[in-house]
């Protein structure tokens, strides 16, 4: 049994879910009971289903990276994982459709399709993947503003995580280079470079403290969230930068998407305790 959870990633699924009612919760939408339940349990569905797919399409790169998957490591055959997708697909529709028609189309023709197209394609190009799976998180947010008719409220959440997400996602590149090189992937570090790659992600991070920071300067959001991102997300961010610059290692680069991974919920603490009620 512990194989059918492990290749879904129970601590992504735990971020997502987590996400939702965060998001719910900034929303003031919590007492939509049915909303919420069907919106977490779609939520799960399909992103344990692009789970699946992306250990599919990555089997090779993980014998290499993670051999201790389901997959590499043969406790899963592909054409289990693969039955296993569909029918968390068709779930996770089907939850979408009990929400509302606008909640489906985000699930089914544009998420599903995109997941897809990601780990067949997208992942293996530069900067390309990277960018689909940040709009995919930025779209996550906005998913749960359509359930609740307030898709207005969540955009500068989606922006934040889209910023944030990209720097992780570049930086998870620089991490599994040994194992994209061998199954001729073509990701940043592997087509600009290490060093020229590492300086993009060091410009973002910069860039990145300095965006988060318009909410408060356009009033938008109140002191709160100034201090929650000066000292939970910026001061972190600078602390990390420097470490990338003085010892550019795959320890550290590992280090660094982990925390870019478990930051984004610093971020929507800012976000609602920053609002101005």
């Amino acid at each position: 049994m512990l194989p059918w959870i492990t290749i879904l990633r129970p601590l992504n699924l735990l971020q997502a879910t987590l996400a939702v009612v965060l998001t719910t919760a900034f929303l003031g939408e919590l007492e939509q009971s049915r909303n919420l339940l069907f919106l977490i349990l779609s939520v799960i569905a399909i992103n344990a289903g692009g789970n699946i797919i992306n250990d599919i399409y990555d089997l090779e790169i993980d014998r290499i990276n993670r051999p201790e998957r389901p997959l590499p490591s043969g406790v899963m055959s592909a054409g289990q994982a693969r039955i296993y997708l569909i029918f968390l697909f068709a779930a996770g529709m089907l939850f979408s459709w009990l929400i509302s028609i606008e909640t489906f189309i985000i699930a089914g023709p544009i998420s599903i399709p995109t997941l897809i197209a990601y780990s067949a394609c997208f992942k293996r190009q530069p900067l390309i993947g990277n960018l689909t799976v940040s709009f995919m998180l930025g779209l996550a947010f906005i998913y749960v503003g359509t359930a609740f008719s307030n898709v207005q409220a969540t955009l500068v959440m989606a922006a934040l995580a889209f910023g944030f997400t990209l720097i992780r996602e570049i930086v998870k590149d620089l991490e599994d280079m040994e194992g994209d090189a061998q199954d001729k992937a073509r990701t940043l570090p592997l087509v600009w470079g290490e060093i020229k790659t590492l300086n993009l992600v060091l410009f973002l991070m910069v860039a990145f403290i300095v965006i988060d920071l318009l909410p408060y300067a356009l009033g938008v959001y109140n002191i709160i969230y100034l201090w929650i991102v000066l000292l939970g997300i910026n001061l972190p961010l600078l602390v990390f930068a420097f470490i990338l610059w003085k010892k550019p290692i795959k320890k550290n680069y590992s280090r660094v998407q982990l925390f870019l991974k478990l930051d984004i919920f610093v971020g929507l603490a800012a976000l609602y305790f920053g609002q101005t009620f």
